[in-house]
């Protein structure tokens, strides 16, 4: 068997079961920042497009005079009476003023489902937003609080009654009834 010069070259089986070792206790450390790191992505891409789409819904109410909703729905076409909102959403025009989307107008925009372990919570007996062809938001302040299963901090979109969208750090009594929701 002919030798190439310069001796043998090459990895021996000890060497490369080492380095095989050293990478699995490196995943396996990287694994849980990871985890984490994929669950604050999936909550702050919650946060964008909530406050994305209200902020949409208020510019489409002032564009077309008339009243905007955003409600949570499963199907795309109407309105769930619920304030769960992770598994979706609408935008549509409510000119008849039902709470559902006219039947006459086409949907603004949907939104699907959220990654599981993300939960989507508005304050207590908020449906829904609607904007006023002023831009104004009717009823009192809403607050969407958005938490997600791997971690225990959560942020908050604001909605004022002049229909101004904020973001918020999510406050403990509202973080604890959307973390409550995912148990």
């Amino acid at each position: 068997m002919a030798h190439l010069a310069g001796g043998d070259r090459g990895f021996t089986l000890t060497e490369l079961l080492i380095t095989l070792a050293i990478a699995g206790i490196l995943a396996m450390i990287g694994a849980p920042a990871m985890s984490h790191l994929l669950a604050r992505t999936q909550s702050a891409t919650a946060e964008a497009l909530v406050a994305g789409n209200l902020r949409h819904a208020r510019t489409a109410a002032i564009m077309s005079n008339t009243r905007v909703l955003m409600c949570p729905s499963t199907d795309g076409h109407h309105c769930r009476p619920d304030d769960d909102w992770q598994h979706g959403w609408i935008l549509a025009r409510d000119a008849d003023h039902d709470g559902q989307p006219d039947a006459d107008a086409p949907i603004i925009t949907s939104q699907a489902a959220m990654h599981a372990g993300t939960r989507i919570v508005t304050s207590i007996g908020r449906e829904r937003v609607v904007f006023h062809p002023n831009g104004s938001a009717a009823g009192s302040n809403t607050r969407f609080t958005i938490c997600h299963a791997r971690e225990r901090t959560g942020k908050a979109v604001i909605v004022a009654n002049s229909g101004r969208v904020r973001l918020a750090n999510a406050d403990a009594a509202h973080l604890q009834t959307c973390l409550a929701g995912l148990q």
